[in-house]
């Protein structure tokens, strides 16, 4: 009775922690996905997929744009937002004003960056994993 009770509560905590890993940056998905049909937004769109078996490896977004300061305190509040949930965190700011961060969700990095010119861009790195390659420790 004991070992199933503690089988029950490995896989609660294990399906948990995986939802966790799903929702955990959300916030920057969605807005990731507003940016493609913006106006003045320049988005580039990388994939690199296995040569022999088709499957998708790793997948980079660029987003671009200039003078618009609301859009870039949309994704710092959105970087907010979904920081608790990031697995590492780099943040740096200059004279009160965020510069750069960069947040990493498991296979999932987010940096962005402004300059003091209004530009800003935005990186998405998205690294996909074989069932098989991944191990539990």
């Amino acid at each position: 009775m004991k070992t199933r009770n503690l089988i029950a509560v490995a896989i609660l905590l294990l399906t948990g922690s995986l939802a966790a890993d799903l929702s955990a940056q959300e916030t920057l998905k969605a807005l990731v996905k507003k940016c493609e049909n913006m106006e003045n937004v320049n988005i580039s769109v990388v994939r690199n997929k296995n040569k022999e078996t088709r499957e998708m490896q790793r997948a980079i977004i660029n987003i671009s744009f200039n003078n618009n300061q609301a859009l870039a305190g949309e994704f710092i509040a959105a970087f907010e937002k979904d920081k608790e949930m990031a697995d590492q965190e780099i943040e740096n700011k200059s004279n009160g004003k965020t510069t750069t961060i960069f947040y990493r969700f498991g296979n999932v990095t987010y940096s962005f960056s402004q300059g003091n010119d209004g530009s800003a861009s935005i990186s998405v790195i998205e690294k996909y994993e074989k069932e098989e390659m991944k191990t539990v420790n």
